[in-house]
């Protein structure tokens, strides 16, 4: 059994640079001085009331946490460099993505935790291409929750992937990561939102609502299997008592035989981002600016 002897703290941390600033907190690229492993330290200010929820009161008015480095960046940023290089998404790479989310959207229900923040920013990517979910602030304890606008959502941008019984305020289930999900994949994908966002947000949501829901579309020089136009439209199901569970669309036949096949995301990742060739794992130059807490390659082809 190893015990860990290092008293962690500020002090055996070096400060690399600022990730990101979220409602919580900020969130920080730091090396750990002894061993010079790179980590992400998240600092988070409890918000007004959550200490009285939480099952341990918090002894200081903030917490600092040590989180992996996923050198992959996040979806958002592996979307973004794509369209940088005129390049699509290939179906078994998309589907090994939407694995991954759906797999950490099926532990968390295991666990009676509802992950309510699923976005392209918080999907994260580790350096072999593996999928890891992030900013759980939002998640909670599995119950007959129904949504609070004012306390859910303050991040525009989160609302645009919430599911529709989210923006009515109604009851909803762990069925709201499988259409946030969809949204993200599909996004992907097809290169760009698949819903109008030069409205105000509030806008946005009742036409979300209202509207039928998006469907993943061929284009000129690109042709989708009907088993995977089919996935994206059941997790975009519109009535959340029809939904698939995240176990349920892990069993689709599309994402069932991506499963089967042998992945290659970490050379996909690595040909993204035009990382050489070697097994090291340091860090490197060009990675993704993004990343944070977050071509010859047959799966990056161009348009």
């Amino acid at each position: 059994m190893t015990v860990c002897t290092v008293a962690w703290g500020d002090d055996v941390l070096e400060e690399i640079s600022p990730l990101t600033i979220r409602e919580d907190g900020p969130v920080h690229k730091v090396k750990v001085k002894h061993t010079g492993e790179i980590m992400v330290r998240k600092t988070i200010t409890p918000l007004q009331g959550a200490d009285k929820a939480a099952p341990t009161p918090p002894r200081h008015h903030f917490v600092k946490m040590l989180l992996e480095f996923c050198e992959g960046g996040s979806l958002e940023a592996v979307g973004k460099r794509i369209k940088e290089l005129k390049a699509v998404i290939e179906e078994d790479i998309a589907g090994h993505l939407a694995e991954g989310v759906l797999q950490g959207l099926a532990y968390l229900h295991s666990k009676k935790i509802i992950h309510r923040n699923i976005k392209p920013s918080n999907i994260l990517l580790s350096r072999e291409g593996i999928v890891k979910l992030c900013d759980t602030a939002p998640a909670y304890e599995l119950t007959d929750s129904t949504c609070d606008m004012r306390n859910d959502t303050n991040d525009t941008n989160s609302c645009y992937y919430l599911a529709p019984e989210m923006m009515c305020g109604q009851k909803y289930t762990v069925r709201i990561g499988v259409w946030s999900a969809g949204i993200c994949l599909l996004e992907l994908v097809q290169d760009r939102f698949p819903f109008p966002r030069d409205l105000p947000s509030i806008e946005v949501m009742m036409y979300i609502t209202m509207s039928d829901p998006p469907r993943l579309e061929d284009k000129p020089g690109r042709q989708w299997s009907n088993d995977m136009k089919d996935f994206i439209e059941q997790m975009l199901t519109l009535d959340a008592l029809t939904r698939p569970t995240p176990q349920d669309m892990l069993a689709h036949p599309w994402v069932a035989n991506i499963m089967k096949q042998q992945g290659q995301m970490d050379r996909w990742i690595r040909e993204v981002w035009g990382w050489p060739r070697d097994n090291s794992g340091s860090s490197h130059s060009d990675s993704p600016p993004s990343s944070g807490a977050h071509t010859d390659c047959p799966h990056v082809s161009s348009d």
